[in-house]
């Protein structure tokens, strides 16, 4: 695992780390602050800031 920095690429598996929970995704869109993570089988899509994402 590394911490995101300027090489993440749409279709990343990451690893969220929120207050409430830890999820595990795949990387759906990139922006310079944030980005969009889409869960397994499309159960749920969340836009979440950078900083939390780490590359799995």
């Amino acid at each position: 695992m590394r911490p995101v920095e300027d090489d993440l690429d749409v279709y990343d598996v990451v690893r969220v780390d929120l207050p409430d929970a830890t999820l595990y995704g795949t990387v759906w869109r990139v922006e310079a602050d944030r980005v969009q993570v889409r869960g397994a089988a499309g159960e749920w899509l969340l836009w979440v800031d950078r900083w939390r994402v780490t590359v799995y």
